[in-house]
């Protein structure tokens, strides 16, 4: 494999970040204690893949993604390799924008973060990127969402899942649900709309179902549905195929959408309605399963 253009993403980690979980790591405080660890095992981590792409002579850049702004989303999108250094976050942060090329998730500090999506680690980089130039090692195909936000397509494709739900948790996410010709209004704590990749995450936790890595169909889970007397309801759970599509029309003042977790999300108040469909552009990253 050639690289023209690599992109090395690194995590900004909870000591870099300041506040007040930083100031109770540095004063030794029991609920911070992994803190200070986690962020020296980055930095190795960090060091290593440094070393390791300047004695293969690959030139690279590096992007953080707080505040990223067009510039970082602009060569996300156009880099042959990105690589990401942190766990899940920060991978799953980074695969909305990659278009064409291909990603490599390191996880920085394993033993903090469970990095579902980073196949590789400090000691076992070197080893997987010459496999990677190599040819060796071929990248898999996951299908991604699509959502569009009143009739504007996002620029973020999910590679886990989309979780439509009111702003505060303790109130009742209301909605009209479509699917195919079947609607229905829905009184919830939230739904949640799944890839395959995902579902195993959320959706996994709330009761849905695990699906074929390759898949690309579409899962959708409704979260505590209040289920009113004399009324019959369908579309609480099921698939979509590639070809069709789900619509959340929103019924609440203060709704919200999030994309594969908590840093990406939009506002869905009263009358916004989201289309989510299969992306065109599937995410090709390497794994190890």
């Amino acid at each position: 494999m050639k690289v023209n253009q690599c992109l090395v993403v690194v995590k900004q980690t909870a000591l870099a970040q300041g506040g007040r979980a930083a100031q109770f790591a540095q004063s030794g405080d029991a609920t911070a204690k992994r803190i200070l660890q986690a962020d020296a095992e980055h930095q190795r981590t960090v060091d290593a893949v440094r070393e390791t792409l300047a004695k293969r002579k690959l030139v690279f850049a590096e992007a953080s993604l707080v505040n990223a702004d067009a510039r970082v989303k602009g060569q996300l999108a156009i880099s042959d390799l990105v690589i990401s250094i942190g766990g899940d976050g920060t991978a799953l942060g980074a695969s909305h924008y990659i278009r064409g090329g291909l990603m490599l998730g390191v996880n920085s500090a394993p033993g903090d973060s469970v990095g579902h999506f980073c196949s590789v680690h400090r000691k076992s980089f070197a080893a997987r990127l010459d496999a990677i130039l190599s040819g060796k090692w071929k990248p898999k195909e996951l299908a991604r969402l699509q959502v569009t936000l009143d009739e504007k397509p996002l620029p973020e494709l999910a590679l886990n899942d989309v979780l439509i739900a009111h702003e505060c948790p303790a109130s009742t996410t209301r909605y009209l649900l479509k699917v195919g010709r079947r609607e229905e209004e829905h009184r919830s704590s939230g739904i949640w709309i799944s890839t395959a990749a995902g579902s195993t995450a959320g959706i996994g936790s709330a009761g849905g179902r695990k699906m074929p890595l390759g898949s690309k169909r579409i899962q959708y889970l409704v979260r505590e549905l209040y289920r009113e007397p004399k009324r019959k309801y369908s579309l609480t759970r099921g698939f979509v195929e590639a070809s069709e599509d789900i619509v959340v029309a929103s019924k609440m003042v203060a709704g919200e959408m999030y994309i594969d977790g908590a840093k990406t999300r939009y506002d869905f108040p009263f009358g916004t309605r989201a289309k989510i469909t299969l992306a065109e552009h599937s995410l090709k990253i390497f794994l190890n399963n």
